[in-house]
């Protein structure tokens, strides 16, 4: 059995279906992996290295998976 906890599918099919609660529900469930995805070496006042999490980047993650959620199945 897989240590991760798997979106139940009715939560799926409605978010393919574009109801706006099971979307959210999903972006939930990836937003911790979306912003490991966005994070970005930068640098704090006194000039030393440190990650965080680009804004920009994490917003353009989810929309695209916004999108491909909307389209699933539409080809």
């Amino acid at each position: 059995m897989s240590k991760h906890k798997l979106i139940p599918y009715p939560v799926i099919a409605a978010a393919v279906r574009g109801d706006p609660e099971a979307v959210n529900q999903v972006l939930d469930h990836y937003s911790g992996y979306i912003a490991a995805l966005s994070m970005r070496r930068g640098y704090d006042q006194n000039g030393n290295p440190c990650l965080a999490v680009d804004e920009e980047i994490r917003r353009r993650i989810e929309t695209k998976l916004i999108v491909a959620i909307l389209s699933f199945g539409l080809n």
